[in-house]
């Protein structure tokens, strides 16, 4: 897959990058994917738990 970033997001990216000690901004867009699904489950989980509290 191809992933085009913007140019507005580059100077985010380049920090995270640095932050992270990765060189490679597509694995820093990897790893900023997994996150985003990782806090997508966890919300979700939550929700489901508060629900079955209810």
């Amino acid at each position: 897959m191809r992933v085009t970033i913007r140019q507005s997001l580059h100077p985010f990216i380049s920090n995270k990058a640095q932050e992270l000690g990765i060189n490679d901004y597509a694995e820093v867009v990897n790893f900023l994917l997994l996150q985003i699904l990782q806090n997508s489950m966890l919300s979700q989980t939550q929700a489901t738990g508060s629900q079955d509290t209810q």
